[in-house]
C-alpha cells in the first residue's frame, strides 16, 4: 500500500511539472509547489490517524477471544465492545 502512495505521489508531481513545461494554464509550479507540501502533510495526517484508529479499535472476535482465554474479565470486555 506503502509503495502504490509513493507511486501516485511520484506520477501526479511528474505529471504537474511536465504540464507546467507545456504551459498548460493554471499549473504553474512556480507559483503552487506549496500545495505539494500542504498534499504530503494531508497524506501524513490522514494515515497517521487511519493508524491511530486502527490501533485503538480492536474486534469483537479480538475481544471475545482475549475473554474466553482469560486475559480480560467480563467487564472490562463489556468496556471495550462499546468502545470506551
Amino acid at each position: 500500500m506503502r509503495r502504490l502512495l509513493w507511486g501516485v505521489a511520484v506520477l501526479v508531481v511528474g505529471l504537474w511539472v511536465w504540464l507546467s513545461a507545456l504551459g498548460v494554464p493554471y499549473v504553474s509550479f512556480r507559483q503552487n509547489w506549496p500545495l505539494l507540501i500542504v498534499a504530503f502533510g494531508v497524506l501524513v495526517l490522514v494515515r497517521g490517524l487511519r493508524r491511530a484508529v486502527r490501533r485503538r479499535r480492536r474486534t469483537a472476535r479480538v475481544i471475545i477471544g482475549d475473554l474466553e482465554s482469560g486475559r480480560v474479565d467480563i467487564e472490562e470486555a463489556i468496556r471495550e465492545m462499546k468502545g470506551e
